[in-house]
Order: C-alpha cells, then structure tokens, then sequence
C-alpha cells in the first residue's frame, strides 16, 4: 500500500451533510418543529421524520421563529403553510350541514300535532269505558254505597254553612261549607246566568281539588234535587249527558248524614260528610240559583244507567 492511497479498511468518519447544508433550517430548529408538531397533534406517528424543505423549493414567506432560549416554544403557533405542506398536516373539518329554519318549524308542528292526536284517541277511549267502580256497580257486582265507604273511611265532617255573593253585578254566589275545627272546607261557586257550579275542595287552606258542573240541564238538576230529598234518602248521581267522561258527583242520603264525592275523568276524587241541617240548606240554596222557568232548547239525551 503506498502512502497516498486510501485504506479501504478503515471506517468513513466522513458525514453526509448534503441535506443539512441544502435546507434552510438548522437540525436543532427541525429538531423543535417535529417537537411541536407532536405535542399540538400534527403527527400521526412520532416515528416518521419530518423532512424540511430545501433552498431550491423554499416555502414562501415561512417565519419560523425559534430561538434557542425559547423553552415554551409549544404555545406559539405553527406557521399555516408548514402545516399545510407538510405530510403529517391534519385533514379538513367536517362538513356542518344546516337544515332549514322553516323545516324544523314544520316539523315541530307535525310531532305536536301527532301528540295531540294522541291523547284525544286515550280520552276518547276512556270516556267510552266507565270507571272499575261504577261498572262492578252496573254489573251487580258491588254495593256502591259500601265500597266507596271504604275507599273514604275518614271523610270530614262539614257541620258549617255560610252563604255569600260574589260581587255585586257578576251574579255569582257562594255556598261556603267548613268542618267544626277549620281544618276542611268545601266551596260552592254558582252563577246564575249559566247555572255552572264548581266544588272546591280544601284541606289545611294548602291542597285544593276543583271539580266544574259545566254540562247539567235542568231536568239533571231537578231530578237530582228530587232523589235527593227523599225521606228514604239513597243514592243519587249529579252528571249529565257526558256522565263520567266530565266531572259528576255521587251523593248518598241517609237519616243522620250525607256523603258527598265527587270524580274527575282526570282521575282526581274527594269526598265530604255533610250533617242534615247543612244538607237541607245546601239544596235550598242550589234550587234558588238553578230555578230557571225556561226550557231546555233541546231536549236532554235519556241515560242508559
């Protein structure tokens, strides 16, 4: 081997800085980028490199600014077009689909509709089907006078009546029925013009339940009137031709006391024990503001109960 020939042998120290003298970034400025890009999510996957781009094929107008006391250098933004060109960059949004205004407005009214649809089918239904009680009632099954006893085994009694008018021009009037200590009470709201009645019932001046007489004629008044003030007393029911399908009353005479409940198809109920004398002087009063001379304009559908 002469002098000046090479030894094959020994190892090449010789490094290839040809990317490094042709890019326009630094490795220690690469070296940050990839760094950044990694901890803002701009690379798939941290084992792929990032090649920077070289003096024939600048970026334009690329401001990497790094510096090399700059330790938070994360925060600061990545220029848009490094993200854009490079192969790690993230994909576009999704696309926002908008739906029309008028479209949903019309759809809120079709589901409304639907609902509304809804339950009047369910009322429809029930109103056709009477109450468990009153068929069980209709069928033989049950004694009605026992059976809703002890559905209301401690109803108060209302030994007090006072009776008012509400207003001096509205001819409306009120019946007002209180048990001995106060703790119940029972309203009776009349009006002259329509003959309508609503019970309201009271316990504590904290829980009321309302109950609204709307569809009664005058042969449902007078017949109830009459059934009861028998001597024999008895039951007696207060509705008209829609029965249990609105709000009605079931009364029960007897010689000591009444009982008086009244049903809601909106399945609320509530009962009251009236005493002879309050009684007497209820059914007075009703007759006074439901005596009305003029005939029904159309006569009332018979009951089939």
């Amino acid at each position: 081997m002469t002098p000046n020939q090479p030894d094959n042998n020994q190892p090449d120290n010789t490094e290839d800085t040809s990317s490094a003298q042709d890019s326009v970034y630094s490795q220690k400025d690469v070296e940050k980028v990839v760094d950044r890009l990694n901890k803002l999510g701009g690379l798939e996957d941290p084992n792929k490199t990032w090649t920077p781009p070289r003096k024939d094929k600048p970026l334009p107008e690329l401001d990497l600014t790094l510096t090399e006391d700059d330790e938070d250098y994360s925060t600061q933004p990545i220029p848009s077009e490094m993200l854009i060109h490079s192969e790690f960059s993230k994909g576009e949004p999704p696309e926002v689909i908008e739906i029309p205004t008028k479209d949903i407005s019309q759809t809120e009214i079709t589901v409304s509709a639907q609902v509304v649809e809804n339950q009047e089918q369910t009322l429809a239904q029930a109103s056709s089907t009477p109450p468990w009680t009153l068929q069980q009632f209709f069928n033989g099954e049950i004694d009605l006078d026992i059976e809703l006893a002890r559905r209301f085994p401690t109803m108060p009694m209302m030994s007090i009546v006072k009776t008012r008018a509400l207003g001096t021009n509205t001819g409306r009037k009120v019946a007002e029925l209180s048990s001995q200590d106060g703790a119940a009470t029972m309203l009776i709201d009349a009006d002259t013009v329509s003959k309508v009645i609503q019970l309201s019932f009271t316990v504590g001046s904290m829980l009321t339940l309302k109950f609204a007489m709307t569809d009664l004629s005058n042969m449902d008044r007078d017949r109830w009137l009459e059934l009861m003030r028998r001597e024999s007393g008895g039951l007696a029911f207060l509705w008209g031709t829609k029965r249990w399908a609105s709000d009605y009353l079931i009364c029960i005479s007897r010689k000591h006391y009444t009982n008086l409940y009244a049903f809601s198809p909106s399945n609320f109920e509530a009962g009251v024990r009236l005493t002879p004398t309050v009684t007497k002087e209820v059914l007075n009063w009703l007759e006074q503001i439901w005596d009305d001379p003029e005939p029904d304009s159309e006569p009332p559908q018979l009951l089939t109960w």
